[in-house]
This record gives structure tokens, sequence and C-alpha cells, in this order.
């Protein structure tokens, strides 16, 4: 009875925990397929540049998910982390696409946020 009953709390503590963890990578997934899909909107990649942009935009976004568990929202800590990241990430894109491309991605996979705000429509003068 004990055993059974062991095995049913280890059972369920296993699943939860396999659970979570298939949440984050699905989140992560969302954010990779998002970056490719805005990166492909402005720049042609052939199937091995899509392959490589995803392998390298997965580890970039775990690494990430890892340092904003580890470290206190808003901490020096945090941000100096977040910046040895980036520049990881910009280092290996580099490495792989070489400068020109690599610098082609980084900017085609930019949102525009905020581009143009407030400026509006002009007033035609009569």
């Amino acid at each position: 009875m004990k055993k059974s009953i062991l095995f049913l709390v280890f059972s369920i503590a296993l699943s939860s925990s396999l659970f979570a963890q298939s949440d984050l990578d699905s989140k992560i997934e969302k954010k990779v397929n998002a970056y490719i899909e805005r990166v492909e909107s402005k720049v042609t990649l052939t199937a091995e540049e899509k392959e490589t942009l995803r392998t390298l935009n997965t580890a970039h976004a775990k690494a990430s998910l890892e340092i904003n568990e580890t470290y206190e929202k808003g901490s020096d800590e945090l941000k100096a982390k977040r910046k040895e990241n980036n520049k990881t990430y910009g280092k290996a894109l580099k490495e792989a696409f070489g400068d020109e491309r690599a610098k082609e991605i980084k900017n085609a996979s930019k949102k525009n946020k905020g581009k143009g705000k407030g400026k509006g429509k002009k007033k035609k003068k009569n």
C-alpha cells in the first residue's frame, strides 16, 4: 500500500514537471518561429540558413529564459548576463553567416516598434 502511494505521488510530481518543461519548450518554439517569420518577411533564406538560424535562435532563447529565471528582475547582474548572451548570439550569427549576412538578418529581425509614432498625417496647406 505504501509503495503504491509513493509511486502515485512520484508519478504525479514527475508528470507535472514534464508538463512544465514541454510548456516552456512550446513557448520557446513559438518565439523562434515568430523570429524566423519576421526575418523571412524581409530577407530570403535558404533551407540551410533557416535551420541554422532556428538552431542558433533556440539556443539563445533557452539561455535568455535561464538567465531571466536565475537573476532578480531589474538587477545589474541580469542586465550584464543578458548583454553577454546577446553578444554571444551576435558572434554566433557572424560565424555562421558572415558579417554582411548576419547584419541583414539582425536588421530584418527588428520589430518596427514606435516607428513614426506621434507623427500622424501631415495637414495640407491651402
